[in-house]
């Protein structure tokens, strides 16, 4: 005999019963979720092999399709960044810059996109990770949220400025890697496609010799098709740095865009 899972036992029994019987038949509860490996992640600076601090705090951020996500936030206060990391990586290679960040005064959350780290897998959506991430920094206080993110990370970020739900203030765009990436099950869904929807301020980072990411005629290509007219375009002549790499090269360019966009 196939034993039917529970739910659809009960269910079965219940049809077959006369209504004065129906009562009896039980089972139809779904079992409480199991914690999820972002619940249970280790505290971040323990994960990510740094020294403990009480500005750094674990948080588990829910999107608007289910998915959980592992988490990270650094200081406080009413200057958001959220950022968004690249390719093969999670939260952690965000660790000293969000260190950083946080202790120059801003509010700072690094997140595993889904399907990487500790986060849950879901749908071909990364974009609306990072809506849930501006949503929980606006709802612990934050006034205003910049997104940054490096490689892949800084695709979707661009994605997802193109889509008025995620809230965002500016966004930092360091290395995106194709303009044709999907990264929202709804239009725009690339960030060719998002272009004409970013209305924020963007600062669009790129090395001109780096071969994974799209830089010289194809960003200020993508850039002159951003409807946000408070656009920079930052570009390393002669290197190849990327993502998160170029942050000690550009970093008083990015600063001083963060700078004017924090409120």
């Amino acid at each position: 005999m196939v034993a039917l899972p529970r739910r659809v036992a009960g269910l079965l029994c219940c049809a077959v019963l006369t209504v004065g019987f129906a009562s009896a038949c039980g089972g139809d509860d779904l079992p409480p979720r199991p914690p999820s490996t972002a619940d249970e992640a280790p505290e971040p600076a323990e994960r990510c092999g740094s020294a403990p601090a009480d500005d750094v705090a674990k948080v588990v951020l829910t999107t608007s399709d289910g998915v959980e996500l592992a988490a990270a936030r650094f200081g406080g206060g009413p200057r958001g960044l959220v950022l968004v990391h690249q390719l093969g990586s999670d939260l952690c290679g965000w660790f000293p810059h969000a260190r950083r960040w946080a202790g120059e005064g801003y509010h700072v959350l690094a997140f595993d996109q889904r399907c990487d780290g500790l986060s849950e897998c879901g749908g071909p959506e990364p974009a609306t990770d990072v809506t849930a991430a501006v949503a929980e920094l606006r709802r612990a206080g934050a006034t205003t949220v910049q997104l940054v993110g490096a490689s892949r990370g800084a695709a979707i970020a661009l994605v997802a400025a193109g889509h008025s739900e995620t809230e965002a203030d500016a966004v930092v765009s360091l290395s995106a890697h194709d303009p044709r990436f999907v990264a929202a099950a709804t239009a725009p869904a690339t960030p060719a496609d998002a272009a004409p929807a970013i209305k924020i301020p963007v600062l669009f980072a790129c090395a001109t010799e780096d071969r994974s990411a799209f830089c010289g005629d194809r960003d200020q290509d993508f850039l002159a098709s951003v409807a946000a007219t408070d656009k920079k375009l930052v570009e390393l002549d002669d290197s190849s740095l990327h993502g998160w790499d170029m942050l000690g090269a550009i970093e008083s360019d990015v600063d001083t865009f963060l700078a004017a966009h924090a409120g």
